[in-house]
């Protein structure tokens, strides 16, 4: 049996950030938040509108507002501003984990460069775009520089499988699956559609999570991937229908309050 209760409740003036070791309470805008409560779903079960796999690219992210004043890739590459601005709560790793992914849903990320706050949200890129990554939160790919681009996928696979998937990003691209790092590419690969090195994966029946990050520093920016075309019965979170966690097996506590972001950013 599959059931699911939703309730809303509006909480005014109330946002929680990492600040100094703790998360604290701060005014800000109004915003909405969901309590739900689960008692099973299943993935597989329920008929969603996927987004299309195989050598689609992939087009809906579930994305951090972008990182910015970073310095540049050579510099962002090696932080973890997922780490930095949640106190550790979670990592560059962990988000490409069910636990980690779901975690992404309730915090809210101080920007170590500059203070700003992050949240996570719907994120559409325009596949043939070479500036997708700015264009992708609304910002002038002509103007934006130093920034960094945080997107995660779940893949739902039928099976244990060994496949490839083909990156294209400007400019220093790293990835994770399933907790391990699987990709860490500083070079550009030379077009929005253009991928120079493709790679092997494992992933696992069921629930598979990706983490790109990709460090720009000036000029064109973007971010790509798909997977290969026999992949076609693979099934891809955000869904069309924009749907990332809410279609996937749950982890978090019953009655968790989950905090909407892109509701925060529209007050």
């Amino acid at each position: 049996m599959l059931w699911e209760a939703r309730f809303l409740l509006k909480v005014q003036n109330l946002v929680y950030i990492f600040e100094e070791g703790e998360f604290i309470a701060m005014k800000k805008v109004a915003i909405f938040i969901t309590l739900a409560c689960v008692v099973m779903i299943s993935p597989t079960v329920l008929a969603q509108d996927w987004q299309p796999a195989g050598d689609n690219w992939i087009e809906k992210w579930w994305g951090l507002d972008l990182v910015t004043e970073t310095g540049g890739f050579t510099t962002s590459a090696g932080v973890d501003y997922l780490s930095e601005g949640s106190g550790g709560v979670i990592s560059n790793a962990s988000v490409s984990t069910r636990d980690g992914a779901g975690k992404t849903a309730n915090i809210i990320l101080k920007s170590p460069t500059n203070g700003a706050l992050l949240g996570w949200s719907i994120v559409n890129i325009n596949v043939t775009d070479q500036f997708n990554i700015s264009s992708s939160h609304g910002a002038d790919g002509n103007v934006i520089r130093d920034v960094t681009w945080h997107g995660i996928i779940a893949i739902i696979s039928p099976d244990d499988r060994t496949t490839t998937m083909h990156p294209a990003h400007d400019d220093h691209a790293q990835i994770w699956i399933n907790g391990e790092q699987v990709y860490d590419n500083s070079v550009w690969t030379g077009g929005a559609q253009s991928v120079t090195t493709p790679t092997e994966i494992q992933l696992k029946k069921g629930e598979n999570f990706l983490h790109f990050k990709c460090g720009e520093s000036g000029g064109a920016d973007y971010v790509n991937l798909h997977f290969e075309p026999t992949d076609t019965d693979l099934l891809i979170a955000p869904t069309k229908d924009n749907i990332f966690l809410n279609v996937l097996t749950p982890v978090e506590p019953k009655g968790k309050l989950a905090t909407q972001w892109a509701d925060i950013k529209r007050q």
